[in-house]
């Protein structure tokens, strides 16, 4: 009888290595939907976005912060959160509630979705792997690469800014070095050179994954404060998006519709507010989608971005084929 039970004992561990070891890695959110499969609301928030976990040993990260966690043959316990689990194909099926998310490792993500695979790009002699959203460096710090450089940077006042956007490349080498910066929209002069510094500090905790010298590119969008705009396409931006919202979220997509369909007419240039005009065509394509009109739905989606954009490529693949 011991013999029995000892082997039985045997097995079990086994298994839950084994399932422990297939867990590992990062995975990457395809969609997530109802326990009977079917999409979420449309208006919901997580219908489309970008969500990355990485599982290491007694440990969950969710954006860059990291949980404790117990693994189990069918469950995953954080501190206050409790996942049930198994493997579907190549999926990992994590249950929470009412919803269950489906991941896919980086290679199986790719290959079911090859509008993500790298481009290679050739600069004096060397291929370059073009960083994407999916295809990225990795930042081993407790911190996102954000949260880290912000207090590397003197902070403006809101009404002293002008210049909104910001872009910057630069090469990550496959020896986890950071060379060849070069900046393609400059905003300050002083910001200019503490953002190059603050990336510098933050070197050390950059990993290239890849084997290969890869080329990264950072935006950074700035907003500034409704009474410290003076330019008045750009306070009408902030009415058009604050009441479209508001109908939004009162589930009044005829509303909404009306407002946010203005931001077309609008004159602002320079990259200035990407990230507002983004989320307002956003929702702008979801209430054309609440009242049957998808065609006008698509084209506001697309505004916001394409296949590789998280926040619009589930509306996408869904309601524009």
């Amino acid at each position: 009888m011991k013999k029995i039970l000892f082997i039985l004992y045997l097995i079990i561990c086994i298994k839950t290595f084994s399932q422990s070891q297939k867990l590992k890695g990062e995975w990457i959110l395809d969609k997530i939907v109802q326990p009977d499969g079917k999409n979420l609301e449309i208006n919901n928030s997580k219908y489309s976005f970008k969500l990355f976990y990485r599982i290491n040993q007694d440990e969950l990260v969710i954006y860059n912060q990291k949980f404790k966690a117990k693994f189990y043959n069918d469950k995953i316990n954080l501190e206050n959160r409790m996942f049930k689990y198994w493997f579907e194909d190549n999926y990992l099926v994590l249950q929470e509630g009412n919803e269950i998310s489906l991941l896919l490792k980086e290679e199986d993500f790719i290959k079911k979705y090859p509008e993500f695979k790298p481009k290679i790009e050739v600069r004096k002699n060397d291929s370059l792997l073009v960083a994407n959203q999916v295809i990225r460096p990795i930042f081993n710090h407790e911190k996102t690469f954000d949260d880290f450089i912000i207090p590397l940077m003197k902070q403006e006042n809101s009404k002293d800014m002008d210049d909104l956007y910001f872009k910057i490349e630069y090469i990550l080498t496959k020896d986890n070095k950071i060379t060849n910066i070069k900046i393609l929209d400059k905003r300050t002069p002083q910001y200019d050179t503490q953002f190059v510094q603050a990336l510098m500090q933050a070197e050390k905790y950059f990993k290239n994954p890849y084997g290969v010298n890869m080329l990264v590119t950072e935006e950074k969008h700035f907003l500034k404060f409704f009474q410290d705009l003076s330019d008045k396409s750009e306070k009408d931006l902030y009415h058009i998006i604050g009441n479209g919202f508001e109908y939004y979220n009162n589930n009044q997509f005829d509303k909404a519709i009306e407002n946010l369909s203005k931001l077309d007419k609008l004159q602002i240039k320079d990259n200035r507010f990407i990230s507002r005009f983004r989320d307002g065509y956003i929702k702008l394509g979801i209430s054309y989608l609440a009242v049957g009109k998808n065609e006008q739905a698509c084209t506001s989606f697309r505004k916001a971005g394409d296949l590789t954009t998280f926040e619009v490529r589930n509306y996408l693949k869904d309601f524009c084929k």
